[in-house]
C-alpha cells in the first residue's frame, strides 16, 4: 500500500500470526471430555479474536486499532502472571505488558494518522 508506514504491515502480520496461534490453542484446549474445563478454550477464543481484530484494524489503518491493541495486550497479563507465581499478583507481567502496550499504542496511534 503506498503511503503506509513500513512497520504497519509487519505489525499486522505479527498480530495475524498471534491470532493463528490463538486458534491453534483454542483447538488444543477445546473440551473433549466432561472433566475438561472450558475456561481455557474461552480464553483462547477471546485471545485469537482480539488479535485477529487488531490485525484487521491495523491493516485497514483504523483509528480503533490502538485501543483494540491495548485490549489484546492486556489479555496476556493472565497467562504471564502464572510465569511469576510467587511475586505479588503477577506484578512483573503487569509492568512488562503495560510498557509494551503503551509503546505499541503510541506507535499505532501515530502510524494510523499518517496520510
Amino acid at each position: 500500500m503506498p503511503g503506509m508506514p513500513p512497520g504497519l504491515p509487519l505489525l499486522a502480520s505479527l498480530f495475524l500470526l498471534m491470532a493463528l496461534a490463538g486458534i491453534a490453542a483454542l483447538w488444543a484446549a477445546w473440551p473433549r471430555t466432561s472433566d475438561t474445563s472450558p475456561l481455557a478454550a474461552l480464553f483462547a477464543g477471546l485471545w485469537s479474536g482480539s488479535y485477529l481484530a487488531t490485525a484487521v484494524l491495523t491493516w485497514r489503518r483504523s483509528r480503533f486499532a490502538p485501543a483494540v491493541f491495548v485490549v489484546a495486550a492486556g489479555l496476556l497479563v493472565l497467562p504471564l502472571s502464572f510465569a511469576f507465581p510467587g511475586v505479588g499478583m503477577g506484578l512483573p507481567s503487569i509492568v512488562g505488558v503495560g510498557l509494551v502496550g503503551f509503546a505499541g499504542y503510541r506507535y499505532l496511534r501515530h502510524a494510523v494518522r499518517i496520510a
